[in-house]
């Protein structure tokens, strides 16, 4: 591929990377859109709440489950059978996903559920309960979805490449990244709007559609997972078009079915074991310090064993999921070890915010206040995050891969340390949402130069599995992240309480001096977010240092 393109086919790769991105953010907006409505479709089955709650979680947990093992091996498989195929694949499936949850019935005796409900009836003798039939299917349909939709990012970001030379990557890389992140992000607000809309115009639109004689049931929370299907057909129709000229560049080797099946099961056990779920931003309180949960140590031993197991396979095999030997290069260890930081400090950004609006919350009927509040504070983080990997792509390509990581880890650093040293019960909202930019922004520009430099170390052959690593490892970092804030500021509040409230017996001094205290954590895991930011800036360094893959 040449090293320029012309105007016309410089527009032409923008208009194609424009609808492979949309896609990109129906699934990555479906990644949290459910926790926005998840309560009302506990009660819309009609299903106890205190009995099902843990199980109605995998709606969530089981589409993130799904979304990251989908990027463990999809990125290698549209390596060899090619990338317009895989992305046209993953985006059927992904439909197909949407379809069962959208035409789920609550009552279990339509569609998918029915089949579900008759299978349970046959094996059991007894008739399920529909409610319990019904969330069964939304979570096989939203693993569906998410084992489409987790592949889209890393085949995007690989067909980048295909649609642009090496040094013109780095701008639409960061914004395939800005539109992933942004998805997720704006998932809950976009479902809560949603849901809370259609109820708001239930009637008016079964009149408008019988006005047309169309018999069609009140919208629900289902009617979102319709609107993904007519969205997805017609982004699937325009990028088959936009990329009816692009070359497809296949691998001639075999699918390394063994690692994708070791890689998978260790990630799966790591992510039970640590008990991580991107959702802990909802959480309002530390509340425990029982650190991890009991079947923890088994599985993430086993996490161990299915990862050593899988590098012995990796070493040896011929054509490996993940060739580690590319480690070697200084671009990709560096690249790859800089995400991982990243992953870790975005974590650290996102749960910090909720501690400290629902610890000086007092009033329970102030909760509603509340979560509106960790809202925009959040979007002061992940809003100016999200637009900094664009201009992010832009320095990248005139100053360098290394200098512009460097430069936004030196502005998040600044940030943390600010909340280090300024966060207290009294701290103004402006205060912490102007250090929440800070924080985003300097993230956020490190997305582009960290993707260009990895994806143009790889040969042209490997461009999904080098994409696929640059997810992976930020959300690898986002697990693990969160697994250890849980645990271990829930120890260090424990600690701290322990030692502070001994002769206090005032119940009004020592709920003000329990919320202190955990401000007070909060700055130190702040303090952490600086040391990690200045550690990440020695492999930041080597960034863009190896040598481009032609």
């Amino acid at each position: 591929m040449s090293q320029s393109i012309p105007p016309p086919r410089r527009f032409s790769a923008w208009l194609a990377l424009a609808f492979i991105a949309i896609p990109v953010f129906v699934g990555s907006i479906d990644l949290t859109i459910v926790s926005a409505f998840l309560p009302e479709i506990v009660v819309n089955l009609e299903l106890p709440i205190e009995s099902v709650i843990d199980d109605a979680a995998w709606i969530v947990t089981g589409y993130l489950l799904a979304y990251t093992i989908s990027l463990m091996f999809m990125g290698r498989l549209s390596d060899i059978i090619g990338r317009r195929r895989a992305y046209v694949a993953c985006l059927v499936i992904f439909m197909i996903g949407s379809f069962v949850v959208a035409e789920v019935d609550p009552s279990g005796r339509s569609g998918i559920s029915n089949i579900l409900y008759n299978l349970a009836f046959r094996v059991t003798g007894s008739r399920p309960d529909p409610g319990i039939i019904a969330l069964i299917t939304i979570i096989i349909g939203r693993v569906i979805q998410a084992f489409g939709a987790g592949a889209l990012v890393p085949i995007s970001l690989a067909l980048v490449a295909d649609l642009f030379p090496a040094n013109k990557r780095a701008q639409p890389l960061g914004a395939i990244g800005a539109i992933d992140t942004l998805g997720w992000v704006l998932g809950h607000l976009y479902g809560g709007v949603m849901v809370r809309w259609f109820s708001d115009n239930r009637q008016g639109f079964v009149d408008f559609f019988a006005s047309l004689n169309i018999t069609l049931p009140p919208p629900d929370w289902r009617t979102l997972f319709w609107i993904n299907l007519p969205v997805s057909m017609i982004a699937l129709v325009l990028t088959l078009w936009a990329l009816r000229h692009v070359p497809q560049t296949r691998s001639r080797t075999r699918f390394d079915l063994l690692g994708a099946l070791l890689a998978s099961g260790a990630l799966l056990c790591l992510v039970l074991g640590l008990g991580a779920n991107i959702e802990v931003a909802a959480s309002a309180t530390i509340t425990s310090a029982s650190g991890l949960p009991p079947y923890a140590l088994p599985l993430l031993a086993l996490a161990v064993g299915l990862f050593s197991a899988f590098i012995v396979v990796e070493l040896r095999i011929r054509d490996p999921l993940f060739d580690l030997r590319a480690l070697r290069q200084r671009s990709i260890a560096a690249g790859l070890t800089t995400n991982l930081v990243i992953g870790f400090c975005l974590m650290l950004g996102l749960v910090v915010v909720p501690f400290l609006v629902n610890v000086r919350v007092a009033d329970p009927s102030r909760l509603a206040e509340a979560a509106f509040q960790v809202g925009v504070l959040l979007s002061a983080l992940t809003i100016p995050m999200a637009l900094a990997a664009i201009p992010g792509g832009w320095l990248s390509e005139r100053i360098g891969a290394s200098r512009t990581t460097i430069l936004g880890l030196i502005v998040a650093l600044a940030g943390f340390v600010l909340i280090w040293q300024t966060w207290t019960l009294e701290i103004a909202d402006s205060i912490i949402a102007l250090e929440m930019i800070l924080v985003g922004v300097g993230l956020g520009l490190t997305f582009s130069p960290i993707s260009a430099s990895v994806i143009n170390a790889y040969d042209q052959d490997k461009l999904g599995v080098a994409s696929a690593l640059v997810i992976l490892m930020r959300l690898l970092g986002m697990t693990i992240s969160v697994s250890l804030l849980t645990s271990l500021a829930s120890q260090r509040l424990a600690t701290l309480v322990t030692g502070t409230l001994g002769a206090t017996v005032d119940p009004r001094a020592a709920v003000e001096i329990y919320a202190r205290l955990t401000v007070q954590v909060l700055t130190e895991v702040a303090l952490v977010g600086a040391i990690l930011c200045a550690l990440a800036l020695i492999p930041a360094w080597w960034l863009g240092r190896g040598r481009v893959a032609g």
